[in-house]
């Protein structure tokens, strides 16, 4: 096997423990709420302002895995995520939680995603969208494993002794896999799978994608040299803008998900249940949609998962049945997960890899102050229309114009 996929594998442990325990932030919003009478928009806001950090984050954090590689910059960063999060058992004030969630733990955050798909993109020319999906599943599935684990913590210990055992637990985990990492296949004398028209990688067997129709990038085109030459193109920021619109409607899912299920006269170990259903129907749009787009073009496959995103939201907001319920929200989770893996397809095959890591640095920084607005914005819908309604139906609109703006996404 080539140990392209052992990094693969690394990097989907690090998503799950840093995503799954990031976002179960959702399942203590209530006690948040209930225990000290704060608003929803401030509790909102904290996530909100993580959102910033985390994407701000993202760009030292590519830069670091370009210079100094992975196993050193993920490492720093679980451990930073892992105190953040145990020194959530602390909270007392509202400034706590936004020096916190959005201090700290969104740091850490930000070797979780940029550092994870950079590295995976250089051990990988064939099957690079396959290998993006299931390296980046953690964003998805990570709620799958660490939700019901939050729940049953939050339920035996309570809420605090809970945020201290997840920290412990997903520090731990990130710290260890970050040790598996290699930032180039030449590190350990391999060339990236499915390289040269051999195709023998590393000793290995390679299949070699199909070409397709609707690859942005031609083989052959000129890679850009730096990150100011991508930066200097109005392509870019299109893209970066396309990508933050899809990250603010999905984060109104991720940060809104416990409350909107609880306004609707549901319990709280139903939400669990369904941010399980969501991790699990991310995950599996990761892995199709990463299939797909090897096999059809990674833009297509963007706009069909924004659609799918957007339709299903729209029953999600207005269901009033259990089994409806999870329905669309496996659904929703489908068409976001499966629209994240085209963020580094798109990406790469658009400007090239002699400087992904910190390209994707930038782009995660970008999309984090766009989809920051996400959060704020439905809980400040909700304090003043008492309804998560129209906040998920104003995030299905902001899916279908991440989708028209795709379009333009083209040399």
């Amino acid at each position: 096997m080539h140990y392209g996929w052992i990094i693969v594998a690394a990097c989907l442990v690090i998503g799950v423990s840093a995503y799954g325990t990031y976002f179960s932030f959702t399942l203590f919003y209530p006690y948040f709420v209930e225990e000290f009478g704060w608003s929803r928009t401030a509790v909102s806001g904290a996530m909100s302002l993580g959102l910033i950090v985390y994407g701000v984050f993202a760009l030292p954090m590519g830069w670091c895995v370009d210079r100094f590689g992975p196993r050193v910059t993920i490492a720093a960063g679980g451990l930073i995520f892992g105190c953040g999060t145990c020194l959530g058992a602390f909270v007392t004030e509202v400034w706590h939680l936004y020096a916190l969630y959005g201090g700290l733990t969104a740091v850490g955050m930000g070797a979780a995603w940029a550092p994870l798909v950079s590295t995976i993109s250089r051990w990988f020319e064939a099957r690079r969208g396959l290998a993006v999906g299931i390296g980046s599943l953690g964003g998805g599935i990570g709620t799958v494993f660490i939700a019901p684990l939050a729940e049953r913590l939050i339920a035996e210990f309570g809420w605090r002794e809970a945020y201290l055992w997840l920290g412990v637990i997903s520090g731990g985990l990130i710290i260890t896999a970050s040790f598996l990492l290699a930032r180039d296949p030449v590190d350990r004398g391999l060339e990236p799978y499915g390289a040269g028209a051999s195709g023998k990688s590393g000793g290995g067997k390679s299949e070699s994608a199909p070409p397709s129709p609707n690859t942005i990038q031609k083989s052959g085109s000129p890679e850009f040299d730096s990150i100011g030459a991508i930066a200097r193109t109005w392509l870019f920021w299109r893209m970066a803008l396309t990508f933050g619109l899809w990250w603010f409607a999905g984060s109104i899912v991720y940060v809104q998900v416990a409350p909107f299920i609880l306004e609707k006269g549901f319990d709280l170990p139903l939400a669990a249940l369904a941010m399980v259903f969501f991790g699990a129907g991310n995950a599996v749009g990761r892995i199709v949609m990463g299939l797909i787009s090897d096999r059809f073009g990674e833009l297509r496959t963007y706009q069909i998962a924004m659609l799918l995103a957007a339709i299903s939201m729209v029953g999600l907001a207005l269901s009033g049945d259990r089994y409806f319920l999870l329905t669309m929200i496996t659904v929703v989770g489908f068409g976001f997960g499966g629209a994240s893996v085209q963020l580094t397809t798109v990406s790469v095959n658009l400007f090239g890899l002699k400087s992904v890591g910190a390209m994707m640095g930038l782009i995660l920084a970008l999309v984090g102050f766009v989809g920051a607005g996400g959060p704020l914005i439905s809980g400040m819908i909700y304090d003043q229309t008492d309804s998560y309604i129209p906040a998920y139906m104003a995030g299905a609109g902001v899916f279908l114009l991440s989708l028209i703006l795709s379009a333009s996404l083209r040399r």
